[in-house]
């Protein structure tokens, strides 16, 4: 009951936090806030490092996609413009994984106030923003409880179990990856996980490598349920999210032993590797990616 409410709480909270987002943006966005958005994403590159910055500092490509879906909403950039965001989050992450994440929850009340005062108090157009900031500590609140919510799955005996008894199998690690990830609605929680497991011998290196590649596909979930209630466009963005993952995993599956041995050759201890594996992954995939962005924005305005 404990872990369905807090599903429950948090999906309520991500939709809800989605909303009053988009509804103080399109409210206080001017021309100068348009521009600023528009000088950020006017170029694939432009839009590949503020992806990768904001989700640096953000410590959530989840969120900075849920984002890029609210703005395309709103109207306040275009959907081929955020792509370049996305790629840019997939680098931005791996920052979580090699510092171990910063803790975002003692951020969370101080958005609330900040938000919710400010809404009452400041004037004009600047109690829109104080919305939108309370829309967005919502969001975070809603990773927060979604996360915390299912976490204690993985104390169960026969998940336990399943993921001791995968092995060497990869595969089955790329799917219990994207499992585990669409649960935890993190990434960077599975990849912990995933560490423990391999520190652990639970698992060998090229299997913890393909549980990566299925930790990323399933941290698109989050964005997808978000986009549910948007626009074309937005959605469009989306499942452009999951297309590039899906993209990413089939590439490098054919791959994994010698990538194993390359990031062993490097060095460190088998959690460092694990790591190096998530950053390499998500570097590559979205560099070699880039290049057939046009192509990839003109296939999915076909989707209607």
């Amino acid at each position: 009951m404990t872990i369905l409410l807090a599903l429950t709480l948090g999906l309520a909270f991500l939709l809800y936090g989605m909303h009053i987002l988009r509804y103080g943006l399109q409210a206080f966005a001017g021309d100068t806030f348009r521009n600023l958005l528009y000088q950020m994403t006017a170029t694939p590159w432009r839009g590949f490092w503020s992806g990768t910055l904001a989700t640096a500092v953000l410590q959530s490509s989840t969120a900075l996609t849920v984002m890029a879906v609210s703005f395309v909403d709103s109207g306040l950039i275009s959907f081929r413009n955020a792509l370049g965001l996305i790629l840019g989050s997939n680098i931005g992450t791996t920052v979580t994984t090699q510092l171990l994440a910063l803790p975002l929850e003692p951020l969370i009340p101080y958005a609330l106030l900040i938000g919710g005062l400010g809404y009452l108090f400041f004037p004009q157009r600047w109690r829109y923003l104080a919305l939108s900031c309370l829309g967005l500590s919502f969001l975070f609140l809603a990773l927060n409880l979604l996360e915390s919510g299912m976490a204690p799955l993985v104390e169960v005996d026969w998940v336990q179990e399943l993921l001791h008894q995968l092995g060497d199998h990869h595969f089955q690690g790329i799917i219990a990856g994207t499992l585990l990830s669409a649960v935890l609605h993190s990434s960077a929680a599975t990849t912990g996980i995933v560490m423990i497991l391999a520190s652990d011998g639970c698992i060998t290196l090229p299997t913890a490598i393909a549980f990566i590649f299925g930790a990323n596909i399933g941290t698109c979930f989050t964005a997808v349920i978000a986009s549910l209630a948007t626009n074309r466009a937005a959605q469009r963005v989306a499942l452009f999210h999951v297309l590039l993952n899906l993209f990413g995993a089939l590439l490098f599956f054919p791959f994994l032993t010698p990538l194993a041995l390359f990031l062993q050759w490097i060095g460190g201890p088998i959690s460092l590797q694990v790591a190096n594996a998530h950053t390499l992954f998500n570097v590559l995939s979205s560099l070699i990616a880039m290049p057939f962005l046009p192509l990839a924005a003109r296939l999915l305005e076909r989707i209607r």
